[in-house]
């Protein structure tokens, strides 16, 4: 663990004590780089607020508007995922009360879920299809196909849950700007901030302050 403590815009305590890889038996150093797992979720919402600032996209835009396979997204009502591997799920559904809008992936409303939830039928659908999996292929294009074909957890705007929205919002920020995700944010964000060891990947030669290396996500926005 690395601690600063600041009063009154000055540093006035730095504390540091266990590990950056326990196996190796390599002490915690002021420059180590950890690995910011969800954190990479506000950093997401920032990029969206650029784009929304530059009037590319609205929070009250409807989703379907970037993303014209969402039009006719469907809200789960009974039914499971199939057990045999190649057939489609048998699904019930209804229509959603109101289109899902940019917002609501924003704030965790969208209806969208994690697989790893292990609640509901559609978690089990994501396991099933590997929405957002490491070895997925496709990458972000990938799983906004896989979305399209799998009713939402519930209609937009009703009820908060963990789930995927904010790898949706990368992939609307990818759209919109033209560029990778990882691209926008070093050339648009972490650049110009300073961030210059903020990234998706270790480069080699800062691997020495790094913790162990492990298989990256196809986003940082997990």
């Amino acid at each position: 663990m690395l601690t600063y403590v600041y009063r009154k815009g000055h540093l006035v305590h730095t504390g540091m004590c266990g590990h950056i890889d326990l196996e190796r038996g390599k002490p915690m150093r002021e420059d180590a780089i950890f690995r910011i797992y969800s954190m990479s979720k506000p950093i997401t919402e920032v990029t969206l607020m650029m784009l929304v600032e530059e009037g590319l996209i609205g929070l009250d835009d409807d989703v379907h508007t970037h993303i014209s396979a969402w039009k006719n997204l469907s809200v789960y009502a009974s039914g499971t995922p199939s057990l045999l591997a190649d057939a489609p799920p048998s699904f019930l559904t209804t229509p959603v009360l109101r289109p899902m809008k940019i917002v609501d992936l924003a704030t965790r409303t969208s209806g969208l879920t994690y697989g790893f939830m292990m609640r509901t039928a559609v978690d089990a659908a994501y396991r099933k299809a590997k929405v957002s999996d490491r070895q997925t292929p496709g990458g972000l294009q990938g799983m906004i196909d896989q979305l399209a074909q799998i009713p939402l957890d519930f209609s937009p705007g009703t009820a908060w849950n963990y789930s995927v929205s904010i790898d949706v919002l990368g992939y609307l920020v990818e759209k919109l700007s033209g560029m990778s995700f990882g691209e926008f944010l070093r050339t648009r964000l972490f650049e110009p901030l300073g961030m210059s060891d903020t990234a998706f990947y270790v480069p080699s030669d800062k691997t020495d302050g790094s913790p162990p290396a492990i298989s990256p996500r196809p986003t940082a926005t997990g």
